[in-house]
Order: C-alpha cells, then sequence, then structure tokens
C-alpha cells in the first residue's frame, strides 16, 4: 500500500474515533444531564416532604361540651397506643371501638383482628425504607393518629399509628356489639342491588374494608387522634369475661408480592373462635391447640 494510502486510511480512522468520542462524549452530557435534573427534583421531593412532615399537625376537633366529654370519658390514652407496633397490635384485640356520627347515634364493636405493619424495616409496610409521601404521612405521626387509606381505589382499610417511625396497626376485624342496624344500613348501601341481602351480624365488620364501611370510616378521619378526636375513640370492654382472651398468631393476608420472608412473618393477631375474624389460619390454629 502506497504512503498516500495509508495516510487516506489512517486519516478516516481518526475521523470515525473523533466521530465516535464526540457522541459518546454527547451522550454522557445528555446522561449527567439528566441525572442532575433527577438529583434536583429529587432534593426538592425530599425537601417538600420534610417540610410537610414539619408542618403536619394533629387535626383538633376535642368534646368541648359534658355530655361530649363524659360520653368518652372511659377512651384509652396516649400511653395506651405509644407501644412498638406488634405488642399494640395484641392489646388492641378485646377493646372496644366507638364512633360517633355527626348524626349522634354510637356505634360500638370488638377488636377481634389486627395486623402490624413494622415502618422502615417491613417490606410489607406503605413506610418501607422510610418512605415518606403525603398519604401515608400519619403513619409517622404520634401515637394514636388514624390513618385511612384506599385501597384498589374504593376500599378504606383503617391503621392506627404505633410507637416506631412509620409503624402502625391495621384494624381487621370487629364484632359489633352496639348501632348494628346503622352497620347494616351503612354495609348494604355499599353492595349492588343485585346483591343487596340481609347479611348476618358477624359478617358486617369480618374484614378491613367491610368494618370501615360499617364505621361510616373513611379518609376525613385522616390524621385525628383516637387520644383526642369527639368522633372516635377506643376504650376497654368492662362487660368482657374474665378469662384469658386466646390470640393466635400467623402470617398476615394479602402481601405476597413483599416476598416470603415478610410474606410469612407471623405478625397478624385475632381472638379464637371468634366468628367476625377475616379468615382463619388452620394452621396456626392447630399448632396452637396442640401447645396447650
Amino acid at each position: 500500500m502506497s504512503s498516500s494510502s495509508t495516510k487516506k486510511s489512517t486519516k478516516k480512522r481518526n475521523l470515525e474515533n473523533l466521530d465516535h468520542n464526540l457522541q459518546h462524549t454527547s451522550k454522557l452530557k445528555t446522561i449527567k444531564s439528566n441525572e442532575s435534573e433527577l438529583k434536583k427534583k429529587k432534593l426538592r421531593s425530599n425537601s417538600n416532604l420534610e417540610e410537610a412532615l414539619k408542618d403536619c399537625k394533629q387535626l383538633e376537633d376535642p368534646p368541648i361540651t359534658d355530655s361530649e366529654k363524659l360520653l368518652s370519658s372511659n377512651r384509652l390514652t396516649y400511653n395506651f397506643y405509644n407501644t412498638p407496633c406488634e405488642q399494640l397490635a395484641q392489646q388492641l384485640l378485646g377493646k372496644i371501638l366507638v364512633r360517633k356520627l355527626e348524626n349522634g347515634k354510637i356505634l360500638k364493636g370488638r377488636i377481634v383482628e389486627t395486623e402490624s405493619y413494622l415502618g422502615g424495616i417491613d417490606k410489607a409496610s406503605q413506610t418501607y425504607q422510610n418512605k415518606v409521601t403525603p398519604r401515608n404521612l400519619p403513619m409517622y405521626m404520634l401515637p394514636g393518629t388514624i390513618y385511612v387509606y384506599l385501597t384498589y381505589g374504593m376500599y378504606h382499610c383503617f391503621n392506627i399509628s404505633s410507637q416506631g417511625e412509620g409503624a402502625a396497626v391495621l384494624l381487621r376485624g370487629i364484632e359489633p356489639l352496639e348501632g348494628i342496624e346503622e352497620m347494616m344500613s351503612y354495609r348494604t348501601s355499599n353492595l349492588k342491588s343485585k346483591n343487596k341481602k340481609i347479611l348476618k351480624i358477624h359478617e358486617l365488620c369480618n374484614g378491613p374494608s367491610k368494618l370501615c364501611m360499617s364505621f361510616k370510616i373513611n379518609r376525613d378521619c385522616c390524621k385525628y387522634s383516637l387520644c383526642s378526636w369527639k368522633n372516635m375513640w377506643i376504650e376497654n370492654d368492662n362487660n368482657s369475661p374474665e378469662e384469658t382472651t386466646e390470640v393466635i398468631q400467623c402470617p398476615r393476608i394479602g402481601i405476597d408480592s413483599a416476598g416470603p420472608e415478610w410474606a410469612m412473618k407471623p405478625l397478624r393477631y385475632y381472638i379464637y373462635n371468634n366468628t367476625s375474624v377475616s379468615k382463619r389460619d388452620k394452621k396456626a390454629e392447630d399448632n396452637f391447640i396442640n401447645q396447650k
């Protein structure tokens, strides 16, 4: 090959390499620019969430009249809720949820099933890895704060914040005690006309969304404290039998997407043989019976 041909070939390769390098540099600049924008957005987002947390205050609507104060005088106080999530979930079993409606009617039910969500370490929790969003803010608020969210875009779930950052207890089952006609009305009003039927009492609140329908609990209840809100609180059951409540401990429901480790952790608790439990765990019950 002549020297002129060699020079032309070398020049061509150099131009190709230069063009490639320029394209690569341009791509790198674009990537870095995008990364920079993402970081800025993330920082702005984190800043907004931090500000949201800082400014997030407990909603206040306490009992004012003597009759309102008397009505809720047996409510459980802050110290009851200011306890680790797993402990609170078990302590809530057998307690009475009281709902005072705007029309003055009172609804009452015994809590018979709960699930605990442990916050940042819990892959099934909305606050896993300490995630903070405008939606889940109540989980970071003071113990006893109400957190209601929508699932499947239409069903409400009722949670109570506990001790521990981002930790909360989900109520899954309630045994109706008082105001059953109102509960029946609220529950059946959410059924399609062709599915309307007379529900059995234990069917009114045997599930997280069912109890929200029956007790008229929705997102308007969010950020109020069960320690001070005049329209909902929890109290001891003064009519409960003296014998010790038998509790089944088993895996939570509907969290397979969190992976087998967290899906199988025994973080659901329910009162053994109570018909208002959403779903019995036969394996856990057998183990419980064998250990007695």
